[in-house]
């Protein structure tokens, strides 16, 4: 009886494994910073799924930003298209907000300007700050001023 019950069990365990998902479950694939220029990173992310936001692991470096990709960058800076959040695998939270993409190409121009690694922490939804795109856009004509 013992072994008809066992067997049994891992029967229905196999039949178990071979279940598909339900339909309206959401799959998140997640990639690594390293896998994406600036520009690439905001493509990405204006990809528009379910949840509006796009899990891409932080391991960014510190010269991630190039100054071959200011030029883009800069271009982007007063965008008000929405894109989704950043969301890092480790975050709990969800945001229910969306992002800008001037407001990620803001960050990661200061980034730059600062020379300092990228960190978006858990999450992060920017929205484009008028003040700071001019700020960069200053910046930017000074910079290669001195080019």
């Amino acid at each position: 009886m013992k072994i008809q019950l066992l067997f049994s069990t891992i029967i229905l365990i196999f039949i178990g494994c071979g279940k598909t998902k339900p339909k309206n479950e959401i799959e998140i694939h997640r990639k690594s910073a390293k896998e994406y220029s600036p520009v690439s990173f905001i493509r990405e992310l204006k990809k528009k799924n379910e949840l509006n936001v796009s899990t891409i692991e932080s391991n960014f470096s510190k010269n991630w930003v190039k100054s071959k990709d200011l030029n883009s960058l800069i271009s982007l800076v007063d965008s008000k298209e929405k894109c989704n959040c950043y969301l890092n695998p480790l975050s709990s939270y969800i945001p229910k907000d969306s992002a800008e993409v001037g407001g990620f190409a803001i960050e990661f121009l200061k980034a730059f300007k600062e020379n300092r690694k990228l960190d978006l922490g858990l999450y992060y939804c920017p929205k484009v700050n008028e003040k700071e795109a001019e700020e960069l856009k200053s910046w930017w004509k000074e910079y290669n001023k001195h080019k």
